[in-house]
């Protein structure tokens, strides 16, 4: 209860947080991202790899058909649990209150991440409905998601040259942030 009164107190703050508060902030929130987010890829291919192998080791019947099931079925959870680790990173950057000098390429970051987000219910009802693996890999490619990820990274160039303009050193994985299977 303390706890909560304290947090609740400090975020009712008129300071904002330094530049390198800030910097560690957002950098550790990222870094959990992209640590689940790798964790949920590896487990997709993983998972995919092991039911494949064993569909074809079985034999039986129509194993194309069968494998491209297991595929979309996996990458339906993926995106599923991609979605919910991006609402709990996108929670935790919200909390974070940048700088007056850095709150544009916040805001600017926080819409990137927010539009890529948004675009998953769009995705995952592709997906649900692709009859075959190159209708997987084409609604993946004509979706928001994918759009997003362009803007995702360059805003998170800027907010690391932001950051680094202002004499801190950050890492936000740019370019690793947005991996998809």
């Amino acid at each position: 209860m303390l706890g909560t009164v304290v947090l609740a107190s400090s975020a009712c703050s008129s300071q904002s947080l330094t530049v390198a508060e800030y910097a560690e902030a957002i950098e550790g929130a990222t870094r959990d991202y992209i640590s689940e987010s790798q964790v949920l890829s590896a487990t997709f291919h993983k998972t995919v790899e092991d039911a494949v192998a064993h569909i074809v080791e079985s034999g039986g019947d129509d194993p194309l058909t069968r494998a491209t099931e297991v595929t979309v079925r996996e990458m339906m959870l993926y995106f599923v649990l991609l979605e919910d680790a991006m609402a709990r990173y996108l929670a935790r950057l919200n909390a974070v209150e940048a700088p007056n000098r850095l709150r544009g390429s916040h805001a600017a970051y926080m819409g990137a991440v927010s539009s890529v987000h948004a675009s998953m219910p769009a995705l995952l009802s592709s997906i649900e409905f692709a009859h075959d693996l190159g209708a997987v890999q084409a609604a993946i490619a004509g979706s928001g998601f994918q759009d997003g990820q362009h803007r995702w990274t360059e805003t998170c160039l800027s907010l690391e040259s932001a950051v680094r303009g202002e004499g801190t050193g950050v890492d936000l994985g740019c370019t690793r942030s947005q991996e998809t299977p």
